[in-house]
């Protein structure tokens, strides 16, 4: 069940409560919940609420590491709102992306059905709209086929369970040891129920529940079009490539968030055929969170493996702490979508930020909370954003702020009672600004290759607000409010890549802390760095791509010299559409329907590519 957040114009908390500022999703009349069981599904707002319970303000204050290792929902907890997405996607025992998301399956060997092959074929399909039908069949064929694993998994487990009956029974007497209207209670009602339906038709198992967990299916471009979309990426590596570092490094790529391992193995794939050369000297790395996609990569990726240029990395690439001092690629294909944000509001009165928190009762309900901004990496990106985009009002705040004077400001805040206290929200990537710090600590040589959504429908209010879905029946269903039951549902964010290359070249230049293990020089990000360490400048992969089987214009003398500068001015800092780099680099010719159509061009018109 999904909860609503109702938004309230209250003032800032008086007297001896915390100086906080909220968002409350539950009444606190007691009579009203004396009357009515309290549970997180309930939808009992109230407009004169102004407070949430004052043990809302007095719960520990935990991190989404600190739920790592618990393998229940956390309760009777509050935590910043980057903590609270973070536990939602990547807890390794109920997160969206450990436990529940599937990518769609590439379906070789899956079925004896023509349209479950490999791969689309792509010139035997009439138009967009039948090749739409045609994914459409693959999710179908997947959920048939999931029903039935499940539907198999009972019948084995009934073999060797006690019967239905007596797990009723069990269930019944478990009931009664559980406080009447606790998420615990109704969670085994449900149970009960099942087996009910189960026990008065035996040949029918209900696998709805579960259905609804891994159920949760998704395409990419990646998956769509293999594998041609990785193709037209490899291409661009190998063009980049033989531009600058051949022979004279290897071709290293680091790859963060590798799903199902489809990326890695079509751009393997492609350097292994046409670039014999190259794929001697390729080392490909996968950077990756959840254990159970990892799995799935060397898997996939046993024949590169065995090769020896393959290593799938199961680890959080925020918490990366080695130095990376060879030159390499860093990929990031839909990856900043799905890194944790934070969410400020700023005050109507002083225009102050406030940062936001999410606090869970002792039912599972949630509250969203706000409080003065006191959390440092909240307070650095904040700093970064003034420095880049200095404005002056914030964002998300209404324009006419500009107009009135700080003195009547202050008059409506504290007088008018339906005066706003806080403007929209801000959703600020945090997430993104930790990476960034990574690659610029420990990745001195990387070149970034990002893709990512630029804008979304259906998202949340706000600056840069979220989308919140989940796949039910077959049916993708959005939700107004981030604040759902953690694991069932996906959260993501759109990309302003205009603010992210801004921020990028502003950290990459910055001066660089003294580490002894790495000799950069000290003008290493700046366009005066000698040019006689890398190929001609005014040369790039552009007009390379076609024929980049030749070797670089320029010799390095030494082989222990420092590598080539890989950042210098905004100018080698480039964004392009999705259609733009797909026309440079894929084979279009390969995805063009029969009516002249090319869905990987034209489908993910809201996306973008940042390119160093």
């Amino acid at each position: 069940m999904i909860r609503r957040t109702a938004i309230f114009s209250n003032p800032i908390c008086r007297g001896k409560a915390p100086a906080y500022r909220f968002i409350s999703s539950q009444s606190n009349k007691e009579a009203q919940r004396a009357s009515a069981p309290e549970h997180r599904v309930q939808y009992n707002y109230d407009m004169f609420a102004l407070h949430p319970k004052k043990e809302h303000y007095e719960l520990p204050l935990v991190t989404a590491n600190e739920l790592a290792s618990s393998k229940t929902r956390p309760r009777s907890v509050r935590m910043l709102t980057r903590d609270f997405i973070h536990d939602s996607l990547y807890n390794p025992h109920y997160g969206y992306f450990s436990r529940q998301a599937e990518l769609l399956p590439s379906q070789k060997g899956a079925s004896h059905k023509a349209h479950l092959e490999a791969a689309f074929p792509f010139q035997d399909i009439k138009n967009e709209t039948d090749f739409m039908k045609e994914v459409q069949l693959r999710y179908m064929a997947f959920e048939e086929r999931f029903q039935e694993a499940c539907r198999e998994r009972e019948r084995r487990r009934h073999k060797n369970e006690p019967t239905l009956q007596e797990r009723i029974e069990a269930l019944a007497e478990a009931q009664k040891r559980t406080p009447w209207g606790s998420a615990e209670r109704l969670d085994l009602a449900r149970q009960m129920g099942r087996l009910q339906r189960e026990q008065s038709n035996a040949n029918v198992s209900d696998v709805e529940v579960d259905a609804m967990a891994a159920g949760q299916v998704w395409h990419t471009p990646t998956q769509l079009f293999s594998p041609h979309y990785g193709r037209a990426l490899a291409r661009y590596l190998v063009a980049e490539y033989k531009l600058h570092l051949f022979p004279y490094h290897d071709l290293i790529l680091y790859e963060l968030g590798g799903g199902t391992g489809t990326l890695a193995k079509d751009i393997l794939d492609y350097i292994e055929a046409h670039e014999p050369d190259v794929y001697a000297h390729t080392r490909y790395r996968i950077v990756e969170i959840s254990a159970r996609l990892a799995e799935q990569q060397r898997a996939r990726l046993k024949h590169h493996a065995q090769q020896g240029c393959v290593d799938v990395v199961h680890r959080d690439f925020l918490t990366w702490k080695e130095d990376v001092t060879e030159p390499c690629f860093v990929i990031a294909l839909e990856v900043l979508d799905n890194l944790t944000h934070d969410v400020v509001r700023y005050s109507t009165d002083d225009l102050q930020p406030y940062q936001g928190l999410v606090s869970i009762d002792h039912t599972g309900d949630f509250i969203e909370l706000w409080e003065p901004v006191q959390d440092p990496l909240i307070q650095r990106y904040l700093k970064l954003l003034s420095t880049v985009r200095p404005t002056v009002l914030p964002p998300g705040a209404p324009f006419y702020l500009g107009w009135i004077p700080r003195s009547w400001r202050h008059m409506l805040h504290k007088k008018v009672p339906f005066y706003p206290n806080l403007t929209e929200p801000h959703y600020i990537p945090t997430g993104a600004l930790q990476m960034l710090d990574v690659l610029k600590t420990r990745f001195p040589f990387h070149r970034l290759v990002v893709s990512d959504f630029s804008s979304l429908p259906d998202a949340l209010p706000g600056v840069q607000g979220p989308v919140v879905q989940t796949r039910h029946n077959g049916t993708m269903i959005p939700v107004t409010t981030y604040c759902v039951l953690q694991g069932f549902f996906d959260i993501f964010f759109p990309t302003d890549f205009q603010l992210l290359r801004d921020m990028y070249l502003y950290l990459m230049s910055q001066p660089e802390p003294e580490n002894p293990t790495l000799d950069m020089p000290d003008d290493y990000f700046s366009s005066t760095y000698p040019d006689a360490f890398y190929a001609d400048a005014s040369a790039s992969s552009d007009a390379l791509y076609e024929d980049y089987s030749r070797p670089p214009r320029r010799s390095i003398v030494s082989s222990n010299i420092i590598p080539p500068p890989l950042i210098k001015d905004s100018r080698e800092t480039r964004i392009l559409s999705h259609a733009e780099f797909l026309t440079r680099y894929a084979e279009a010719k390969a995805t063009e329907l029969r009516d002249g159509s090319n869905p990987m061009i034209s489908w993910y018109a809201n996306a973008s590519w940042l390119l160093t």
